[in-house]
């Protein structure tokens, strides 16, 4: 993984000084893997590949003037690049030692080691570091409802005189908009699910189980000396369609639809992409059911532009397939943002009740599924970048049924 360019963390930082000077907020601290990410440009091995939650901290303060503040346990921060933009590190200690025998840090911490994650010393250095700037008293945006009750207590507990609000609003508002150095990420992984797909339908026989296509998934990935890695393979064949941890080895036979919901990882950008292929001749049934589909989807590409709400397009669109062929289809939403989430969906959604309206420098996935007993799961989804004028397309491949 590379380090997003210095442009890309300033950019976030200025953004995010506006919102914080609109809601009079002294202090923004990110909590979980993707904020983490966002506002410092470091990738937390503890917090991403462990699954570990609130061990590390990134600050920004509302003063133009000061650097965003990593807090991280002495262990991890030894793998923080010394080259990183705008940032200053502040470590603390964990249950591994590390130790100096050649003296290059001219000392070691020498107190007793916890047995596990400290978060009483994390939020202890974050009070400590509040204190510093003034703004120990001050008005200052968490992640409260993505944290554990533990954690908010330890931390309500080690900063008692700040006013802790909560920070998911304005963090849904800073990442929808996304900057060149984002967009260029997610291109790229949009780019590699597609050369995936293309790849994995390739080797589709009869016979050809969901396992066998997520396994040429995969291998397709693998190809690219980076090592891309599958955020999720959503993969069905015939009629199964609820999502597996384990994958399907039931045969595919003529007639029986093969839907791909996949997605790559670039950088911690996530692509969401869905196409669906039927091998040999679609039934009656399917063809019906495809084209209302695509009539939506269709139009969805159609509308979406500046200005427009997510609410609007998701009405106008719903409407579209119910007329074009599945009068009870029923979706809680047609799409989402695209960005660092590792479930792959993130707000803002189009829904029946989004508001927002789209801007330029939005990437969202648009997505048209369907579920069906007996028939299985068909979809189109694309990932588009909405522009001054409208929406320009990221994806390649056809949004037609494919017949294998």
């Amino acid at each position: 993984m590379s380090h997003p360019d210095e442009r890309h963390l300033n950019t976030i930082a200025a953004r995010a000084r506006v919102l914080m000077d609109e809601l009079n907020l002294d202090a923004l601290v990110a909590s979980s893997y993707e904020n983490f990410y966002y506002l410092c440009g470091h990738e937390s091995t503890f917090m991403y590949t462990l699954r570990m939650n609130e061990v590390a901290l990134a600050v920004l303060f509302r003063d133009p003037s000061t650097k965003t503040i990593i807090i991280m346990n002495d262990f991890e921060a030894a793998g923080v690049s010394s080259d990183l933009p705008n940032c200053e590190l502040r470590t603390y200690p964990t249950w591994v030692d590390v130790d100096d025998p050649l003296g290059l840090r001219g000392g070691k911490y020498e107190g007793k080691r916890p047995t596990g994650h400290q978060a009483q010393e994390m939020f202890g250095l974050l009070q400590r570091t509040l204190a510093e700037y003034g703004c120990q008293a001050g008005r200052i945006a968490v992640e409260l409802n993505n944290m554990r009750h533990s954690s908010v207590e330890t931390l309500q507990q080690a900063a008692p005189e700040a006013e802790l609000v909560e920070a998911q609003g304005l963090f849904t508002a800073l990442r929808m908009i996304k900057t060149t150095w984002e967009i260029e990420q997610l291109r790229a992984a949009c780019a590699y699910a597609e050369a995936g797909i293309t790849d994995a339908v390739q080797s589709i026989r009869q016979g050809s189980t969901a396992e066998d296509i997520v396994h040429e998934f995969r291998r397709s990935l693998m190809k690219d000396v980076k090592g891309l890695s599958a955020r999720f393979h959503m993969i069905s064949v015939g009629a199964s369609f609820a999502p597996a941890h384990r994958f399907d080895t039931y045969p595919a036979r003529t007639g029986d639809v093969i839907k791909f919901d996949v997605g790559v990882d670039v950088n911690g950008y996530g692509s969401d992409i869905a196409r669906t292929f039927v091998l040999g001749n679609p039934s009656e049934t399917i063809t019906r059911i495809y084209g209302a589909l695509k009539a939506g989807h269709d139009r969805l590409l159609e509308i979406i532009a500046p200005g427009i709400s997510m609410q609007a397009a998701f009405e106008d669109a719903m409407a579209v397939i119910r007329r074009s062929g599945l009068p009870n289809y029923n979706r809680g939403h047609l799409g989402h943002s695209a960005g660092l989430s590792l479930a792959a969906e993130e707000p803002p959604f189009l829904g029946p009740s989004e508001t927002t309206l789209f801007q330029p420098g939005m990437v969202i996935c648009l997505e048209t599924p369907y579920y069906g007993y007996g028939i299985g799961a068909m979809m189109i989804e694309d990932m588009v970048l909405v522009t001054t004028n409208g929406c320009e397309r990221m994806n390649r491949l056809s949004r037609e049924l494919v017949f294998l």
